[in-house]
């Protein structure tokens, strides 16, 4: 009798460890989203104000209204450029929307603008950078992360980004 009571004690005092363990690891893991896309950009508004200390140096303050291929979500992008001669930084905001003006994201962008010359002479812009998500809203409230973006910018106030962002509950 004396046995059976030391070996119940022994099987409950090896299975707390384990209890806890299992409890701790299901409490630790966290819910994450990996979210990929391609983003047409159309300018809707621009204007460019020179800066007289250097030949060439521009700043730009954009917006553009942009979908994504896969999901058909908006965004709407307010940045501004610090250029000299197509080079330089990019800073700003997106908010990413469902098609149906739900589950908003709000991220803060920034970037680096590159601009090199086709064989023919014409401008080639490239934009490449990071965004991180300040807030999101339905399906995306409470979470927090970030990710890339490659764009290429289109004559006529077109652009392409594919980007990837990562984002893990709070």
């Amino acid at each position: 009798m004396k046995l059976l009571k030391y070996r119940r004690l022994v099987v409950i005092l090896m299975s707390l460890p384990l209890i806890f363990a299992f409890g701790v690891m299901t409490s630790v893991a966290q819910e994450k989203i990996k979210l990929k896309d391609r983003r047409y950009w159309f300018a809707t508004k621009m204007e460019v104000m020179k800066v007289d200390d250097t030949e060439g140096h521009i700043i730009q303050i954009m917006e553009q209204k942009g979908v994504d291929v896969g999901s058909g979500d908006v965004s709407f992008n307010r940045s501004v450029s610090d250029l000299v001669k197509g080079n330089g930084t990019l800073q700003g905001y997106s908010t990413t929307r469902g098609p149906d003006g739900s589950n908003a994201r709000f991220f803060k962008v920034q970037g680096t603008v590159t601009t090199t010359l086709s064989p023919e002479g014409n401008p080639i812009i490239t934009v490449e950078g990071t965004g991180s998500l300040i807030r999101g809203t339905g399906k995306y409230e409470g979470f927090q992360g970030g990710g890339t973006f490659k764009v290429k910018v289109i004559p006529e106030g077109i652009a392409v980004m594919d980007w990837e962002y990562e984002l893990t509950k709070k």
